[in-house]
C-alpha cells in the first residue's frame, strides 16, 4: 500500500513539471515581431569591429521585414554582445527602423553600417534606444525593448541566431 501511494506522488510530481516546462516554454511574452529566421556568422574582419566595447554593426537586409539586425559589443572583456532586430516596437506596421550613425572616413563592407556609438534611432518615431544594455528605450514614445537574438561566441567567431 505504502509503495502505491508513494509511485502515485511520483507520477503526478512528474506530470506537473512536465506541465511547468511546457506553460515555461511559451513565447517570450516581450517579444513583439512575428518569427523570422535568423542566422549570421561574423567574418574576421567584423569580428575584430565589433571586439571593442561600444562598437556596433548593422547587417542590413536581415530580420524581420529586411529591416536589419544590429549587433552591440557591450564589454569586450567579458566577452558581452547583445543583438537585436532593427525594426522599431514602437510602429504597429513594424515600419520603422532602428538607424545607426556610420564611423566618418570608413566604409563598411557591402549591407553593413559600421558603428561606434552606444544608441540606434527609429526612422519614423525618433524614439532612441541603448544598444549596450539590452536595447531599452532612452527617449521617444516607445515603450518596449528592441526584440532581442542570440548571440553564441566561441572559437574566433560571433554567431547570431534566434
Amino acid at each position: 500500500m505504502f509503495c502505491v501511494k508513494r509511485l502515485f506522488i511520483a507520477e503526478i510530481t512528474v506530470a506537473l513539471v512536465l506541465i511547468l516546462t511546457v506553460i515555461g516554454c511559451s513565447k517570450n511574452q516581450n517579444a513583439f515581431l512575428p518569427n523570422v529566421q535568423v542566422n549570421i556568422l561574423l567574418t574576421y574582419t567584423e569580428f575584430n569591429f565589433v571586439d571593442i566595447s561600444g562598437n556596433s554593426i548593422e547587417f542590413l537586409n536581415q530580420g524581420y521585414k529586411g529591416n536589419g539586425v544590429i549587433l552591440s559589443c557591450a564589454d569586450a572583456n567579458i566577452p558581452q554582445f547583445y543583438a537585436y532586430d532593427a525594426t522599431c516596437p514602437y510602429e504597429a506596421d513594424y515600419s520603422g527602423v532602428i538607424q545607426l550613425s556610420p564611423v566618418k572616413n570608413y566604409t563598411s563592407p557591402t549591407n553593413t553600417i559600421f558603428n561606434s556609438g552606444f544608441t540606434g534611432t527609429c526612422n519614423k518615431c525618433g524614439s532612441t534606444f541603448n544598444l549596450m544594455n539590452g536595447g531599452q528605450v532612452i527617449k521617444g514614445p516607445a515603450t518596449h525593448f528592441l526584440e532581442n537574438y542570440y548571440v553564441l561566441t566561441g572559437s574566433g567567431s560571433i554567431t547570431i541566431t534566434n
